[in-house]
């Protein structure tokens, strides 16, 4: 992601140099699981938002550091623990916390994780009044959204339930709103006004709902070679995407039911994932998911656009926004 390439060498030497601090040395058996998760690749997207949206507003955005490490940081503290409750073996190419240590370790070096970015926070100093209540309020929301996600994944597809706006407020919650936080927070230290700290917090929201949207869309759609893991996981795995929200809603009721039983049988990958797509195909559930997708970047662009500053100031989050219209994985 090219966008974000100029600020992934500022946040990954920060970072190394803040692991180094004798503080962060011993027990081992704490500490070394949480260099583990910091050190072990990522994008760095939302701590270079941060830096990105203080840019904007200010030459001097470095004094943004502390704050962009404290969201990068938080982030990696949900990805211990979602993989804990997911039980996934995998992540970023190399097995997670928990597998390669235990889930006794992974639970304390996730809350360690989590100790360690409210520390980078305070380093903020003179931002941190401002800025703690958004930190907060981004923390509980995202656990809103794993809890909504889990209470999904339980739920049975006949549920009146589930439906595209349960499924909207999940994504926002988990994906979106500390994308939006990270941009907002950025904003402030830059020395934005509150109209435009909050533009780019609803230009967040909405990058980061078309973000998971495409994702679903991918997982079905997509190339292997491009995408990076198999095609069709999700529905190997019965999991509830847009996708399939939105079949149930428009199929009848005969239809819904042979759906149902469909999607949370037991055949063989290949061939489920085949009769699956044959429906949604059916349904024109590719293009429908596509025009989501493009109308919350369109809703994306327009806070982009109301900003009050100037157009050659915006050019490197109309980059980001361009990167994530456009990619493949």
């Amino acid at each position: 992601m090219q966008s974000v390439a100029p600020f992934q060498e500022i946040i990954n030497t920060e970072i190394h140099r803040r692991l180094a601090l004798p503080q962060f040395q011993e027990p081992k058996g704490l500490y070394a699981p949480c260099e583990y998760i910091l050190k072990n690749g990522g994008k760095r997207v939302r701590a270079s938002l941060v830096l990105m949206a203080a840019k904007m507003f200010c030459h001097d955005y470095h004094k943004a550091l502390p704050v962009a490490l404290a969201f990068e940081t938080f982030h990696n503290f949900t990805l211990i623990h979602d993989d804990i409750m997911d039980n996934a073996d995998v992540r970023r190419g190399q097995p997670t916390v928990h597998v390669k240590w235990n889930t006794n370790t992974a639970i304390l070096s996730g809350d360690a994780v989590m100790i360690m970015a409210y520390s980078f926070f305070e380093d903020a100093k003179d931002f941190v009044p401002s800025l703690f209540s958004l930190l907060n309020k981004t923390a509980l929301e995202v656990c809103e959204g794993q809890q909504y996600d889990i209470d999904l994944e339980l739920a049975d597809l006949h549920e009146k339930w589930v439906s595209e706006d349960v499924y909207l407020t999940m994504i926002k919650l988990k994906t979106s709103v500390l994308i939006a936080a990270c941009l907002k927070a950025g904003a402030i230290i830059g020395g934005a006004n509150s109209h435009d700290a909050e533009l780019l917090y609803q230009f967040g929201i909405n990058v980061g709902i078309a973000f998971q949207l495409q994702d679903d869309l991918l997982d079905t759609y997509g190339n292997y070679e491009t995408f990076g893991k198999k095609i069709g996981g999700d529905i190997a795995v019965n999991k509830k995407t847009y996708l399939v929200i939105k079949t149930l809603e428009l199929l009848d009721s005969k239809s819904k039911q042979e759906f149902c039983s469909l999607y949370s049988s037991s055949y063989s990958y290949q061939d489920k994932y085949e009769k699956v797509l044959s429906i949604f195909d059916s349904l024109n559930i590719k293009q429908i998911t596509q025009q989501k997708v493009d109308s919350y970047f369109k809703q994306a662009q327009e806070c982009l656009e109301l900003l009050h500053i100037d157009t050659a100031l915006k050019a490197n989050l109309y980059e980001f926004m361009n990167d994530l219209q456009n990619r493949a994985y």
